[in-house]
C-alpha cells in the first residue's frame, strides 16, 4: 500500500472521478473537500479519513460506520454517497448541501451587528436536535458536535422577505465513532473550542452518551441567543438580553447542566421544551388582550406612560449604562480580533515547545470593566482600555508547565526569567498575561464574570497541582490564572524600574485578587511562597527542534 495522503490542491483528481475544488475543514476524522464529479458535474463533499482511524486494520469498523450512515436517512442529516480508497487513503462522500456552516452564519450576524430572534435560533436548534434524535435512536453518538458540522440554508419569505426559514443538516454523524475520545478532546482543546465538549468528555474516563450531544446543542443555542458561547459560570441569557424570558433561561440551564443525569434525557425532551417557549408567549398575548377592554383606554394610556418612565429609568441607571457599554466594547474587541483557523493554530503550535498555547494578535480590554464594583478594583487598574497585543505563545500551566505537577514557587523575578530562558522562552509581559487570562470574551475572571470558588479554589488559600482544577482556565485554554499562585511578569510599573508587576492573586481576598485585571507589584528581588510564574514566547520566534 502506498503512503497515505490527505492533502490535495484545487484541480487534483481523487479516485479518477472527483475534482477537488477547495478545502472545507480539517478535523480528527480527516480533511473535508468540496469536489466536482467529473462525469455528472455535480458537487459533493469528500472526507479523506486519517490513517490513524481508517487504516487497513480498521476496515471492518469503517464499513460498519458507512452502513450505519447509509441506513440513517433523515431530513436533518447529510446523505452519504460512496465509501472508497485513493492511493491508500480511505474516503467517503456525502451530498454538498447548499448552504453555509452555522459557524459562518454566526460570524455573519456578528459582522452585521445582528442578534438571532429566539424563534430563529430555536428553529435551527430544533432541526439539529431532530437529526440527533434519529442518530441516538440508532445508538450513534456524535460527541464532536460544533457549529462547523451544522450546515444551514437560510431563505427569507413572505412580505418584504422578513420571515426567516432555515433548513438544517448535521454532517458526518455516523463516522465520529471511529475517533478515540482522547483524540477528540485533544483536537477541541487545540482549536480552542472545548466549550462545545460536554464536561464528561473532558475527564480521564470520558463516557459519551446522547446527553453529551444535547450539551453541545445547548451551547450552540446559547451562542445564537447572546453572541458568544458559555464559559465557566456563565450568565443566563436574559441577563444579557432582557427580551428573553425566564423559560429560555430554564431551557439553557437544563441543556447545559454539568452532570449528564441533570440534563434533558433525550433530544426530543429538549425539542419539546424549546417549543414551549412559543406556546408560553402565545398564552401571554391571549391573557393580555382583554386588559385594555377592562381598564378602559384612559387607564391603558396611563399604563403606557408608566412603562415609558420605567424604560427611561433603565436607560439612565448608571449600572445598566455601564453594563451596556461593556457589552458593546467587548463585542467590538472580539470582532476586531484575528480568528485563525484550526490548521493555522496547529501550524503555529508545532513551531514552539510542547504545552504552549497560541494567542493571536489583536486587541483586548485591559483593566477594570465599567460595571465592576469600585470595591473590587485597585487604583493602578486602567478603566476598560483597549490595548493591541502582538501574537505570542504562553505556557498552559505555571512553570514547569506540566499537568499534574506542582508549580515552581518561592523564586524572585530574576530567577523566574532565568528558568524561562533555560527553556528557550521568556517571562510573560503583563499585557500578555492579562489577555491570556481574560480570553476571547474579556471576562472578569479567567472562567467568567462572576466569582466562583468551585472553579479555581479560594485564591491563594488553596495550592494544588497544575491542571487539578480542570475548569480553572480561560477560553484560550490557559490554566490556573485565577487560582493557585501569584505570578511574576516582566513588566514594571511606570517609574518603578526596580519593581515588577505581579498578576493572579491577593492574600485574603480571592474575589478581588483572582480577577484578571488586578494589578500589584513587588520588588524584583522579592521572594514569597505565594509567587510562581509562567513563560511566554514570541509567535515569530525561531522554531524549536522537535525530539
Amino acid at each position: 500500500m502506498s503512503t497515505s495522503k490527505l492533502e490535495y490542491s484545487r484541480g487534483d483528481v481523487i479516485a479518477g472521478k472527483y475534482e477537488v475544488i477547495d478545502l472545507l475543514d480539517e478535523s480528527p476524522l480527516g480533511l473535508m473537500y468540496r469536489a466536482r464529479h467529473l462525469k455528472s458535474g455535480k458537487y459533493i463533499r469528500i472526507t479523506m479519513l486519517r490513517p490513524s482511524i481508517a487504516g487497513r486494520d480498521h476496515k471492518n469498523e469503517i464499513i460498519t460506520a458507512f452502513k450505519h450512515a447509509r441506513e440513517l436517512q433523515h431530513k436533518n442529516l447529510t446523505k452519504v454517497g460512496e465509501l472508497g480508497e485513493h492511493e491508500g487513503t480511505a474516503f467517503y462522500t456525502m451530498e454538498d448541501f447548499e448552504g453555509i456552516t452555522l459557524r459562518e452564519l454566526l460570524q455573519e450576524y456578528k459582522v452585521q451587528g445582528k442578534q438571532f430572534a429566539v424563534k430563529d435560533a430555536a428553529q435551527i436548534t430544533i432541526q439539529v436536535l431532530e437529526g440527533l434524535n434519529a442518530a441516538h435512536a440508532n445508538t450513534l453518538v456524535m460527541r464532536a458536535l460544533r457549529p462547523e458540522y451544522v450546515l444551514v440554508n437560510v431563505r427569507y419569505t413572505g412580505p418584504r422577505k422578513q420571515n426567516f426559514v432555515a433548513q438544517v443538516k448535521v454532517a458526518g454523524t455516523a463516522f465520529w465513532g471511529l475517533v478515540p475520545v482522547a483524540v477528540l478532546a485533544e483536537d477541541e482543546f487545540t482549536r480552542g473550542e472545548a466549550q462545545y465538549l460536554a464536561p464528561e468528555m473532558k475527564t480521564f474516563e470520558p463516557t459519551p452518551t446522547g446527553r453529551s450531544d444535547i450539551y453541545s446543542a445547548g451551547v450552540m443555542f446559547y451562542e445564537m441567543l447572546v453572541g458568544h458561547s458559555p464559559v465557566g459560570t456563565f450568565q443566563l441569557p436574559s441577563a444579557l438580553r432582557p427580551d428573553l424570558s425566564q423559560h429560555v433561561n430554564d431551557v439553557v440551564e437544563l441543556a447545559l447542566a454539568r452532570a449528564p443525569e441533570d440534563r434533558y434525557q433525550t433530544a426530543q425532551d429538549f425539542i419539546t421544551d424549546i417549543q414551549r417557549i412559543f406556546r408560553d408567549a402565545e398564552d401571554e398575548v391571549v391573557e393580555t388582550k382583554p386588559l385594555i377592554t377592562m381598564v378602559g383606554w384612559g387607564l391603558a394610556l396611563g399604563l403606557v406612560c408608566v412603562v415609558a418612565v420605567i424604560l427611561f429609568s433603565v436607560r439612565t441607571d448608571p449600572e445598566k449604562v455601564a453594563q451596556a457599554a461593556d457589552s458593546q466594547l467587548r463585542a467590538s474587541v472580539v470582532e476586531a480580533h484575528a480568528k485563525p483557523t484550526g490548521p493555522e493554530i496547529t501550524a503555529m503550535t508545532d513551531r514552539h515547545p510542547k504545552g504552549m498555547v497560541y494567542i493571536p494578535a489583536g486587541p483586548y480590554v485591559k483593566g477594570r470593566l465599567n460595571a465592576e464594583s469600585n470595591k473590587l478594583v485597585s487604583s493602578a487598574e486602567p478603566s476598560a482600555e483597549v490595548v493591541e497585543v502582538d501574537a505570542f505563545m504562553i505556557d498552559a500551566f505555571e512553570h514547569p508547565n506540566l499537568v499534574n505537577e506542582p508549580p515552581t514557587y518561592g523564586v524572585n523575578s530574576i530567577e523566574a526569567a532565568a528558568l524561562c530562558a533555560e527553556a528557550g522562552k521568556r517571562l510573560c509581559a503583563a499585557d500578555e498575561w492579562e489577555k491570556a487570562c481574560k480570553g476571547r470574551r474579556n471576562t472578569v475572571y479567567s472562567y467568567g464574570d462572576t466569582f466562583d470558588a468551585d472553579f479555581c479554589g479560594n485564591g491563594l488559600d488553596k495550592v494544588y497541582l497544575s491542571g487539578d482544577n480542570e475548569q480553572c482556565k480561560s477560553d484560550w485554554n490557559v490554566f490556573d490564572m485565577s487560582g493557585n499562585f501569584r505570578e511574576w511578569t516582566s513588566s514594571s510599573p511606570r517609574g518603578k524600574d526596580n519593581r515588577r508587576i505581579v498578576k493572579g492573586g491577593m492574600k485574603g481576598n480571592a474575589v478581588k485578587g483572582t480577577r484578571c485585571g488586578l494589578v500589584s507589584d513587588e520588588a524584583f528581588m522579592a521572594k514569597d511562597n505565594s509567587m510562581s510564574f509562567r513563560c511566554c514566547r514570541d509567535a515569530d520566534a525561531a522554531p524549536v527542534a522537535k525530539p
